[in-house]
């Protein structure tokens, strides 16, 4: 008799060009819906801009009122009352972080046996918001039935270190689609020629302009740059959620020296294009964007405070944010002379290809209701 696919709920703010977002649609490509049916609960109610692709693949997406502070004790009964509705779901998969509480907790009150807590990050800044976050998340270990993390690091925020010890929390790398960053020199040649930086030496920085990125250190670090190299360029990609990184770059007279690109589909060319990798986070869980720069052989430059997980290859170098912005610079230029490499095969070796995971994702949803189904 042929069983049919589990239905497993995936939780997201919205299916945008983020991080989170960007690694499931990953495995949204890559899955087989004749085995498992992912569909997936947003807390807005518009249509973010991958929707349409996840619906291609077989998704369902349902839409749902914001959640905040001020309404996560009621939320919790509000999700509740949807999968009551919708008791096909035998798994719901909480993306969200700190939120993963509110989820595991609602999904517990629907009695659905398997409620996954997945941390994506590692907050350590101090701020109202951040605070709020690290009370929140405190229940999801009471509620959740399996704890997974991007990384100890990550691991270690939401669930805590005796977790990450006793080996109750799994790692699930954040896997891509590696044979896409492979590099394509010829195109390699073409990007640099659509963005006039043939004779350039490219600096490159992915990621939202929020406060952990630190877009302040890369513009300072680049202003170092340019003391040496005359002939080097920064490329910021990413949303622009605060003006701090175009006012710095106008203070220190570089505005005709870095190119703002905005939400972009093109980063892998982008990465093609790039001669280095510039990532000073505050704190990460485990960047794709850094992951996806091994992945084009690019060399890396990136704070140790971002998870030591993140060295994947030898092309990361971490270094700390307390050393000065000169020093920066100064170790930017010298990775820079390793030149790139092709990592493609080390990364599948280390479980960072999106085939990879999705099979063994899958047959965790497959064990993980077997006696459902049975």
């Amino acid at each position: 008799m042929k069983k049919h696919a589990i239905k497993v709920l995936a939780i997201v703010s919205q299916l945008n060009r983020g991080g989170l977002e960007s690694r499931l649609m990953d495995i949204i490509r890559n899955l087989d819906f004749s085995r498992v049916q992912m569909d997936i609960y947003t807390y807005r109610m518009d249509a973010g801009l991958l929707d349409e692709e996840a619906k291609s693949y077989g998704c369902k997406i349902y839409y749902n009122k914001p959640l905040t502070v001020k309404n996560m004790f009621e939320y919790v009964h509000y999700f509740a009352a949807f999968l009551k509705k919708h008791p096909e779901y035998k798994i719901v998969h909480a993306h969200q972080d700190a939120w993963c509480t509110v989820f595991c907790k609602g999904a517990k009150l629907a009695g659905v046996p398997v409620r996954i807590a997945h941390s994506r990050t590692s907050i350590a800044s101090v701020s109202i918001e951040n605070f709020a976050k690290n009370i929140i998340k405190i229940p999801a270990k009471k509620y959740a039935t399996h704890y997974f993390a991007v990384s100890d690091h990550a691991g270690e925020w939401l669930f805590g270190k005796g977790n990450v010890k006793r080996g109750k929390v799994e790692v699930w790398p954040n896997a891509i689609e590696c044979k896409k960053y492979e590099l394509n020199g010829e195109r390699r040649k073409q990007k640099r020629e659509e963005l006039g930086i043939e004779d350039k030496l490219v600096i490159l920085h992915v990621g939202n302009f929020t406060p952990y990125k630190n877009h302040e250190k890369v513009v300072r670090v680049f202003y170092e740059v340019c003391k040496k190299r005359k002939d080097a360029v920064l490329i910021l990609v990413g949303k622009e959620c605060t003006p701090n990184a175009r006012a710095l770059a106008k203070e220190l007279h570089l505005t005709k020296r870095i190119k703002f690109l905005g939400v972009r589909e093109d980063i892998n060319e982008l990465l093609w294009a790039a001669d280095i990798f510039l990532f000073p986070s505050i704190f990460e869980g485990m960047p794709g964007a850094v992951i996806e720069a091994q992945a084009a052989g690019l060399p890396c430059l990136v704070s140790d405070a971002v998870t030591k997980q993140i060295k994947i290859t030898p092309l990361v170098t971490l270094l700390s944010l307390k050393l000065s912005d000169k020093r920066w610079a100064k170790e930017l230029l010298d990775i820079q002379k390793m030149g790139r490499s092709n990592q493609l095969e080390v990364m599948r070796q280390k479980g960072f290809d999106v085939e990879i995971l999705v099979e063994r994702l899958t047959k965790f949803y497959e064990n993980a209701t077997k006696d459902e189904r049975d």
